[in-house]
């Protein structure tokens, strides 16, 4: 058997009917392996998302067509990256977003679709299929996702108080609130340290901070005023939380929100089904003072098949994500659904963002080791304090171990 591995120029000689990726029959595909340990090989993150994304692929597997799933909280990004050099990748596919194809496009890992998209007959909305700067589409993406501000309007009207729209009104509020009883009156996904360094990259990109010397630089730029001014306002803004959030669990810490215990919350807009209630409202992210635009970025979720894999499992890979991915779209209001961008609270929440000048999260493959490096200083700084400058050496430090890992200079 004659099997090539995936490269930039696919050829496929395989077409299939639309009914194939309806009914997610992976039978029909000529030359998988059968009786295979991981015929299709799926990776994600943790989340409530990304597990119903792979467990739906179940669907298309069989007996003889077997898969393997997987999920990690944190990506070990040189381990990944040595896996999904090896011929077969480790991975057919993966649920990507803005961090996790930033490296993986920049080794070249991230196998292009549009050929045998077009092969099978498989078309989606232009804005679905991201380029990412390239010829070639690397990713199609499903759903979009922002930081946003969630207000209980009910402490908010009742303490006669007004929305903020900056950090610095919401301080203002906070400590207003929590002289007239409101233990803990802001909340927001603290626990989680990729989140943590998400926030700082939001607040420093929209004071204007840059994150690197230059766009072509891994060399880190972030030891400056910018970079202590916005981690100074972290520990002044988490310092009004709950500080069992730190080790809570994503539900707990949702639920906190829904028993009514603090007036503002900043979670993420595809968390609007999980937080709603008859007092609570969504709104734009909040600005700094000094800032340019509101402090969020946009992201996209969706997903990406592997460059070194053989054309029967790329195939297979692609029938079971789409079959995935189609049939929550289509089922679940789980998700900002690109194609149900309509009248819903979080999709005008996003909107707000978006037309206030948020840009996209950078995709880059130091912004990806930067998000996956910095949190864990950050987390200990918000606990416990100390001198943010001393906070940005160390968070430095933390990068530029993981990039010398990857050998990026």
């Amino acid at each position: 058997m004659n099997i090539k591995f995936l490269n930039i120029t696919l050829i496929f000689g395989l077409i299939f009917n639309l009914s194939v990726f309806a009914n997610c029959d992976l039978t029909q595909i000529k030359d998988l392996e059968r009786k295979k340990d991981g015929a299709v090989r799926l990776f994600a993150r943790n989340g409530s998302f990304e597990t119903a994304i792979l467990e739906k692929s179940k669907d298309c597997s069989t007996d003889e067509i077997l898969f393997d799933l997987s999920q990690s909280e944190n990506i070990e990004y040189f381990d990944f990256v040595t896996k999904m050099k090896q011929a077969p990748a480790r991975y057919t596919a993966y649920v990507s977003e803005n961090d996790s194809i930033g490296i993986l496009q920049y080794e070249g890992l991230a196998s292009a679709m549009d050929y045998y998209l077009q092969s099978n007959n498989i078309t989606f909305p232009e804005e679905q299929m991201l380029k990412l700067g390239g010829r070639h589409t690397i990713v199609v993406a499903y759903a979009k996702n922002t930081k946003q501000i969630y207000a209980n309007d009910d402490i908010i009207s009742s303490n006669s108080q007004s929305l903020p729209s900056t950090y610095e009104d919401l301080l203002l509020m906070a400590d207003e609130l929590k002289s007239s009883g409101i233990e803990y009156p802001i909340s927001g996904m603290f626990n989680n340290q990729r989140d943590l360094a998400i926030m700082f990259v939001n607040m420093y990109l929209s004071l204007g901070g840059e994150l690197f010397k230059n766009s072509e630089s891994p060399k880190i730029a972030i030891r400056n005023k910018t970079g202590i001014k916005t981690l100074e306002m972290m520990k002044s803004v988490i310092d009004y939380s709950n500080p069992d959030h730190f080790s809570a669990d994503n539900a707990s810490i949702e639920q906190n929100w829904k028993d009514g215990n603090s007036a503002i919350g900043l979670f993420w807009a595809s968390q609007y089904n999980n937080l709603k209630s008859d007092n609570t409202s969504i709104h734009a992210a909040l600005s700094l003072n000094d800032g340019n635009t509101p402090a969020s970025t946009i992201w996209f979720k969706g997903f990406t098949f592997a460059r070194y894999v053989v054309e029967p499992e790329a195939i297979a890979a692609m029938i079971s994500m789409k079959y995935s991915f189609d049939d929550l779209s289509a089922n679940s209001n789980h998700e900002l659904w690109i194609d149900k961008l309509d009248n819903n609270p979080a999709a005008s929440a996003l909107f707000a963002n978006i037309n206030a000048g948020v840009p996209d999260y950078p995709v880059s493959p130091y912004v990806s080791l930067l998000t996956e490096s910095i949190g864990n200083s950050i987390k200990e700084y918000l606990i416990d304090g100390g001198k943010a400058k001393s906070v940005l050496k160390q968070m430095e430090k933390d990068y530029t171990k993981l990039a010398k890992e990857l050998e990026y200079r």
